[in-house]
């Protein structure tokens, strides 16, 4: 379980830009992941936040792929990546909708609320930090 931590942390960390921020995001992040999974054994009854984060994997993934289809059309517009990154997830609010949905049934509309605060401003800065590299690659 550490290890499972450890990494996911690392690599949330890793894909945060700006690094002032990384840091915060990261232990945030990871402290509530440390405070759900460290603990008592949970049962079958119980919340099962890993099996969570499993089952709304694949709604988080339709919901990044959908920013990044996006920007893989305007990237070499000259429209300012932030703005560039923040339109995306904008249109793609029926992704984050059905993830947040998905999340409210699960652990509440304060929880889920939170998780999706975190999510956007964490994909955003990964976006914009993408859209600017490949752009400075070309």
């Amino acid at each position: 379980m550490q290890l499972f931590m450890r990494r996911h942390c690392e690599d949330l960390s890793l894909s945060i830009r700006p690094p002032e921020t990384r840091w915060r995001v990261a232990l945030l992040v990871c402290s509530m992941i440390a405070s759900l999974v460290v603990g008592p054994p949970v049962f079958a009854d119980e919340f099962d936040p890993l099996a969570v984060y499993e089952e709304a994997r694949p709604l988080n993934d339709q919901w990044q792929a959908c920013a990044a289809s996006f920007v893989r059309e305007r990237i070499h517009s000259r429209q300012d990546s932030e703005i560039l990154a923040k339109e995306a997830f904008e249109r793609c609010k029926a992704r984050e909708d059905g993830l947040s949905s998905f999340l409210v049934a699960r652990v509440g509309k304060t929880g889920a609320g939170n998780v999706m605060a975190l999510l956007l401003e964490k994909y955003q800065s990964g976006l914009n930090a993408a859209i600017v590299e490949l752009r400075t690659r070309h």
